[in-house]
């Protein structure tokens, strides 16, 4: 007999399908005699002792439906918390609650759960969990994804959500994170925004607010997005896809690329229009060589850490835009030094990471968190300071509008006003077109009471002329030599630095659990494990053993 899709049942967990006018989930009345239920059935208190915690949904969980946990309150009187994971066996046939979901439940078939780690229970925490049509249970803490919890779960029998409310975790709470689908006082224009949402419907021009006028309308130009996220729309304004939506009912999932490469100097302006304070974490900015025309709408992962593991060239700045709330503008620029500029509201410009810009990059906009809507412009370029097309320039210690030339075959140094506030050192290799090589070394800042030199090129090739009393007065930033095609290879020293302690592999220096399998970026000490590593970047940002600035993490593999 054929089932009927009006039929009346518990929805199957095999589907892969999210019904959104699901209930909220509940707490179900078969469970451990610790257990107490409060607010109609979200909140589950476990008394006396540290075990008899174990509960189960008040229904089944769809495929990929996300359950959301809070830790309303943890003790520190037991040792272990939270044990979770899903059931097919329907909470009402289970006569006898035993005292532990592992091992006394998961020991038998069709129960599944793991021990959470203690240091990730914490007073108002925010766990999720949801499986996936493979069978992989997904996890994340307060909106960051973490990966694969677990494997092997049955998918072909509905699924109830299991807990085990152990140890320190004393009271938890289910969350309905979706209040624009259950909420009835909702107003007039969010239930046109949902009902769009829910049917993947460009929204049109009308539909988008307007962004403050923070730049007149002949200095900006729409830019063309490409979605590449499950959760996000683009939509159009002046004709063009420039704004990106994230979907009401997800926090990730919000990968959009420029539709053309990004162009070295140019200045990128993104105008923050909608924000929600349901979710962690905001903004997130990149570059990647990887054509979004080759990547399919949702591959990329969840969690943007994960992209470095990707055979591409993928760098990302995480939460640029932190604090922010409609109507803040953000200014994105990449430099010839390779340095990925970034101002706020006007501020001064800071260097989010330094980049490869040898190579054809797109910008990645991965609308997160807090940010739910962008609208992505190109400001237009100003009119030329006089520097010929094939023009080096770098950021000078000092404003000028001036330019010198070496030669007549050597190119242009133009000293660009703009001084970001964290410089890097980077080195670079060119060829221009006569063959030649061109070294560019980035030298740390003078100090005031330095006095810098040029090379010996530019020393001769302004040989009789006022240009060396100019190059003194204003201490350089940068070093070029022209080396001509055959010619002996010529020596630039760099300052003499500090002998930095050596760093070599093993266990991680943090954790002393895991082994050594990343670099820091610029000291390239190895001495984490990429989990650390990426805490110590997003915590302190400076090296443990010579505490330098860490503006990237690159995992090595052996």
């Amino acid at each position: 007999m054929l089932r009927n899709d009006d039929d009346d049942g518990p929805p199957k967990s095999g589907t892969g399908a999210v019904n959104p006018n699901l209930p909220p989930l509940r707490f179900h009345n078969v469970h451990g005699e610790n257990v107490r239920l409060y607010k109609d059935g979200f909140v589950a208190r476990r008394v006396d002792s540290f075990c008899k915690g174990v509960a189960f949904s008040s229904r089944p969980v769809a495929i990929n439906e996300k359950v959301y946990i809070k830790f309303l309150e943890i003790s520190d009187n037991w040792s272990g918390v939270l044990r979770f994971g899903f059931t097919s066996e329907d909470p009402s046939n289970v006569k006898k609650v035993p005292k532990y979901a592992c091992p006394d439940l998961t020991s038998k078939s069709g129960f599944w759960a793991k021990a959470l780690s203690e240091r990730h229970a914490v007073h108002d925490g925010l766990l999720f969990f949801y499986v996936d049509a493979g069978g992989d249970v997904h996890y994340g803490l307060n909106g960051e994804s973490k990966g694969v919890f677990m494997q092997g779960i049955d998918t072909r029998s509905p699924l109830w959500v299991l807990l085990d409310i152990y140890g320190n975790s004393t009271i938890v709470e289910f969350l309905d994170c979706r209040p624009q689908l259950n909420n009835n006082r909702i107003s007039r224009s969010d239930e046109l925004e949902i009902s769009s949402q829910m049917s993947a419907v460009t929204l049109s021009s009308a539909a988008v607010p307007s962004p403050p006028r923070v730049q007149s309308a002949d200095n900006v130009e729409p830019l063309g997005l490409v979605r590449k996220g499950r959760h996000v729309m683009i939509s159009m304004k002046d004709g063009v896809p420039c704004v990106g939506t994230r979907l009401s009912t997800a926090f990730f999932q919000g990968y959009t690329f420029t539709k053309q490469p990004l162009q070295i100097g140019e200045k990128y302006l993104v105008q923050i229009t909608k924000t929600s304070h349901l979710y962690v974490g905001s903004l997130s900015f990149g570059v990647t060589c990887c054509d979004p025309s080759s990547i399919g709408i949702g591959e990329l992962p969840d969690d943007p850490n994960q992209l470095v593991d990707r055979r591409e060239y993928w760098v990302m700045s995480r939460n640029v835009a932190e604090d922010t709330k409609p109507g803040d503008v953000l200014i994105f620029s990449i430099n010839n030094n390779g340095e990925v500029l970034c101002s706020k509201n006007g501020n001064p410009e800071i260097v989010l990471m330094c980049v490869d810009h040898s190579q054809t990059l797109w910008g990645v906009f991965d609308i997160y968190g807090t940010t739910t809507q962008i609208v992505v412009s190109k400001m237009l370029s100003r009119p030329s300071m006089g520097c010929s097309p094939n023009a080096i320039v770098h950021s000078s210690p000092q404003p000028s509008t001036s330019y010198e030339t070496v030669s007549a075959v050597s190119p242009t140094v133009c000293y660009a006003p703009q001084q970001p506030m964290v410089r890097s050192n980077i080195l670079e290799v060119n060829t221009d077109a006569n063959g030649g090589t061109v070294l560019i070394v980035n030298l740390p800042a003078a100090q005031n009471n330095q006095m810098c030199h040029p090379s010996p090129a530019l020393s001769q090739a302004s040989s009789g002329m006022q240009q060396h009393q100019q190059m003194s007065a204003r201490p350089p930033s940068v070093t070029i030599q022209q080396i001509q095609p055959r010619a002996a290879p010529v020596v630039v020293q760099q300052p003499h630095l500090p002998e930095q302690i050596p760093s070599g592999e093993g266990e991680c220096s943090i954790c002393f659990e895991r082994a050594v399998d990343c670099a820091l970026y610029t000291c390239g000490h190895l001495c984490m494990c990429y989990e650390c590593a990426k805490k110590q970047w997003v915590r302190l940002g400076r090296c443990p053993i010579c505490r330098a600035v860490i503006k990237d993490v690159i995992k090595i593999y052996k």
